[in-house]
């Protein structure tokens, strides 16, 4: 089955969805004009997330698929989930028809929303602090770190990219560790033992 490394799974529920910290600016940005910067995205992002998160209108156990469908909402429109499954499945995704292709996407991003938002009940309270933005050309990496309740700091980068209709989320990098890169890591150990059809049935099975 498709599986997260434990820690990486954990810290993925917390950065990876943007719905559980609490944005706090590292730096003064006063002065920055484009309000469309990387940055600037994320923790607007989590803003809104947390608006969602802490509205009484959506507490309680009959409000839960409504409010993780706001959320849903909110977060969707900041990823690229094309490129994020493209470079999950890494050099299999040349050999795939358009079909599969669009398949494959369409599956993995149902995975990826079922898992984490079933998790958002969780917070309690932890902080992102955002530290800073590396832009080169059309690539941007928004460095931040995570405060959790019991006093440690995760180190959490997102990767980003100009799609021409925005910056998207392609990557995100925890304590140094690709999540794009773990889910290519399985995806080629199942497909080095067993077909695409095969990698789908588990998929869908998730």
């Amino acid at each position: 089955m498709i599986k997260q490394l434990p820690l990486l799974f954990f810290y993925f529920i917390l950065t990876a969805s943007l719905l559980t910290p609490r944005a706090v600016s590292a730096q003064n940005t006063k002065g920055t004009k484009n309000q469309e910067l990387p940055g600037k995205i994320i923790v607007a992002t989590i803003d809104r997330s947390l608006k969602v998160l802490d509205d009484p209108n959506l507490q309680g156990f009959d409000k839960i698929k409504e409010r993780r469908e706001k959320l849903w909402h909110v977060l969707k429109p900041i990823f690229s989930f094309e490129q994020i499954a493209k470079r999950s499945l890494g050099h299999h995704w040349r050999a795939r028809t358009p079909e599969e292709k669009k398949e494959f996407i369409k599956v993995f991003v149902k995975v990826l929303k079922d898992t984490y938002l079933t998790k958002t009940d969780a917070y309690s309270g932890e902080q992102i602090v955002y530290l800073r933005e590396k832009s080169q050309g059309k690539r941007s990496r928004v460095q931040t770190n995570i405060l959790l309740t019991n006093g440690k700091k995760i180190s959490v980068d997102f990767n980003m990219y100009d799609s021409g209709n925005g910056w998207k989320i392609y990557d995100i990098i925890i304590e140094g560790v690709s999540t794009v890169g773990n889910y290519r890591s399985q995806f080629n150990t199942i497909l080095g033992e067993s077909s695409f059809e095969d990698l789908m049935v588990k998929l869908r099975a998730k």
